[in-house]
């Protein structure tokens, strides 16, 4: 339970008087103005979020080192391609093995690696890619803009990861320098950061649309790295730079029927910069929505239980999704559709599938077994559209029929694949997503289970199967 619940939970260096400011005392309060109460921080640090009661065995024993080997062998053969065509750079092609930039040209594959590379071992394409990563400048990069999220949670969530597993602080000091650069991304007249960044000219922009355009991920995935930043540095800019986005999000939006954030707790995906007002986009929880809500729960428990608002935030979007956004389809699964008070779209993207790991984790940090309950039927339905396929992977995106509604207005083909599959395909590639595998793991480590670790092997039997290639792993055009 130890090595799981430590991932997520420390005392903050924040909480203390010495490093108090604003900011960081507005995220430990509440919506009613409460901070946390000792005992219940004392309660949430004895909920058990990891199971003890893993099977043991000979035979099982060997079968997980086997199937170990066979993950590393994997990733060692992506590895070998990517280190002899595009060492250094941010990407491989896989296809034709050149080498891509596509995040600012520092090597976002090799410090994405990092983590991996160490856990699994391998001590000399370790060492290789640490003397890389020390001669990298963040000062200067390809010359074009690159999303502001991107490189948090690539570079600097990759760089706080091999310090934390190495305790080599080469990497502690390159996070920093890379984080002091893109918090001038954060200097707009809300604090709410731009989506993208060039960091030779100083200048923001939006990817698409017009030039103040973000979206509710992209401004809500950095409150768990610049709190872990703040807690290794005791300097409280990172942690107040992302605090500063709930501040704008709450003081500047409130909840009106007939308008585009018309429930407490669930947000439009886009929204101004310079007003800090919603614009559009019907909630949901896949892309351009997902991480924002992910990161409320987790941040909260990195805290020490201490952000206090973060919880209530969280629990306001949750009372919201339940009604909302879950949704029986026809074939009696649970499924997260795009929907408000206005009703519901029966449209889903493999984004969503993080949704069921992190409210088992939320539900064990809680000890909440209703909110587990909801968690593993949702795992079921995600996880469906994976195992239902021919391939084992599933597809981008996927419609289903909500319970006791009329198909008439679905094509013949949709009809035809929610009779066979429970779902139809609405965007039939596989683009490598992570999501579903993510959050089986959360239920093996929370359960025990072993049929999930089966689940997971079973995926990966058919990434092997359909997606690998002489440079590693490539998408599939159909699932089917």
């Amino acid at each position: 339970m130890k090595q799981l619940f430590s991932a997520f939970v420390c005392l903050a260096y924040l909480s203390s008087g010495s490093t108090a400011s604003k900011h960081v005392a507005d995220g430990m309060r509440g919506f009613e103005g409460n901070t946390p109460r000792s005992h219940d921080i004392q309660r949430f640090m004895k909920n058990q979020v990891q199971t003890s009661n893993f099977t043991d065995g000979a035979a099982l024993k060997k079968m997980r080192e086997n199937r170990a080997k066979d993950v590393r062998d994997g990733f060692q053969r992506a590895w070998k391609a990517y280190r002899k065509y595009a060492f250094g750079a941010d990407e491989i092609n896989p296809l034709t093995l050149e080498p891509l930039t596509t995040r600012n040209g520092w090597g976002a594959t090799l410090i994405d690696s990092l983590d991996t590379i160490y856990i699994m071992g391998l001590e000399d394409e370790f060492k290789e890619a640490t003397e890389k990563v020390r001669s990298i400048n963040f000062d200067k990069n390809d010359g074009e803009p690159s999303k502001v999220f991107e490189t948090n949670i690539r570079y600097i969530g990759g760089l706080l990861s091999a310090y934390e597993l190495s305790n080599d602080r080469m990497f502690l000091k390159q996070a920093t320098a890379l984080a002091d650069i893109m918090l001038e991304a954060f200097d707009t007249p809300t604090g709410i950061p731009w989506q993208m960044w060039d960091v030779q000219t100083g200048t923001g922009s939006s990817e698409t649309g017009p030039a103040t355009l973000n979206n509710l991920a992209e401004i809500g995935t950095y409150q768990l790295e610049f709190f872990r930043l703040s807690q290794h540095t005791r300097d409280p800019a990172y942690h107040k730079a992302a605090q500063r986005v709930y501040d704008v999000l709450l003081d500047r939006n409130d909840p009106k029927k007939g308008t585009s954030y018309s429930v407490p707790g669930l947000y439009p995906i886009f929204l101004d910069i310079k007003s800090g007002k919603f614009l559009t986009g019907k909630p949901n929880l896949g892309g351009g929505s997902d991480s924002f809500y992910e990161y409320l729960i987790k941040t909260w428990a990195l805290s020490g239980f201490r952000l206090q608002r973060n919880l209530d935030m969280w629990n306001e979007s949750l009372k919201a999704i339940k009604k909302f956004i879950v949704s029986k389809g026809s074939d009696k699964r649970l499924y997260m559709g795009i929907g408000d008070d206005e009703g519901l779209d029966s449209i889903s993207d493999t984004f969503t599938a993080f949704f069921p790991g992190t409210l088992a984790l939320a539900s064990r940090l809680l000890n909440d077994d209703e909110t587990f309950d909801l968690a593993h039927n949702l795992l079921v339905s995600s996880y469906n559209t994976f195992s239902r396929m021919p391939t084992h992977i599933g597809p981008e995106n996927f419609g289903f029929l909500p319970d006791g509604d009329d198909d008439s207005d679905l094509l013949r083909s949709q009809r035809a694949e929610i009779k066979k599959y429970g779902f139809y395909l609405d965007r039939p590639y596989y683009l490598m997503r992570p999501e579903v595998i993510e959050s089986i793991f959360y239920f093996y480590r929370i359960t025990g289970d072993e049929k999930y670790a089966d689940w997971i092997w079973e995926i990966w039997q058919g990434i092997k199967a359909n997606c690998e290639v002489d440079g590693g792993f490539a998408g599939v055009r159909d699932v089917r």
